[in-house]
């Protein structure tokens, strides 16, 4: 088995990979929401996760889901309206939240378009965490309680792509990351202060093309964010599991 950062678990085919995520997502879901009363999730776009965000709309075992306690933040956004088909917001709402109970003022898009949106989601996270303290890290950090995550071919995670600006940002939670390293168009996107101060962290990753990916993230002695961005995601004080399918896993 790939020897990763944290913990790695494998399943044979995506519908078993799917369902153990979704157990394990709702579990923490359960056990958030008990002793914080809420639960806060963030969430990822792409190809990957919008099968599994229907997963949890039709099967009848994510019925527990507190949906009316959590509130949804986004991973990352491109830079375009809502109703673009690479919105990440769209997907979200389209595939999952839209189906459940959440309230819609519980689904937190980044305000992409606007002339500050970092700043924008900085303070609207700051104002929903602020009314329950025991979800704020010690430094003051918004402790999200799991955060679902992907990796791009080239070792990108939320929009932290290789040698762009947002891998060297550690005074912000939020970041516009644009520039020539960055696939267009621009992003808003968590930066690594905030997704490390998370209590749990899920990267999934599905299929052969992740492979090769995935050696070199082990084969890493060190974290190289430069490089390989997701080795960056080392939380201070929660845990990090990667969902694979055997395809993804080489096995």
């Amino acid at each position: 088995m790939l020897k990763l950062p944290g913990s790695t678990l494998v399943r044979p085919d995506t519908h078993d990979l799917f369902e153990a995520l979704g157990d394990a997502l709702t579990a923490t879901a359960m056990e958030a929401v008990r002793e914080r009363g809420v639960f806060h999730l963030a969430l990822s776009g792409g190809s990957t996760p919008e099968p599994f965000y229907i997963s949890l709309v039709i099967d009848p075992r994510y019925r527990v889901f507190p949906w009316e306690r959590t509130h949804v933040w986004i991973v990352d956004e491109r830079r375009v309206p809502e109703d673009n088909d690479k919105s990440n917001i769209r997907m979200i709402r389209e595939a999952l939240t839209d189906h459940t109970t959440i309230r819609r003022s519980q689904v937190h898009a980044m305000p992409v378009l606007s002339t500050d949106p970092a700043g924008e989601y900085e303070q609207t996270l700051r104002d929903v965490f602020g009314q329950t303290p025991r979800c704020i890290a010690a430094d003051g950090t918004p402790r999200l309680d799991f955060v679902l995550l992907g990796m791009g071919d080239d070792c990108h995670t939320a929009s932290l792509f290789p040698h762009s600006a947002a891998i060297r940002v550690m005074d912000r939670w939020i970041v516009v990351n644009e520039g020539e390293h960055v696939t267009p168009p621009d992003r808003v996107t968590m930066t690594y202060p905030l997704l490390n101060a998370a209590r749990r962290l899920a990267v999934l990753c599905v299929g052969s093309k992740k492979l090769a990916a995935l050696k070199r993230v082990a084969a890493l002695k060190a974290p190289d964010t430069h490089d390989v961005p997701v080795s960056g995601i080392r939380p201070a004080d929660g845990v990090l599991t990667w969902y694979l399918d055997a395809a993804a896993a080489g096995e």
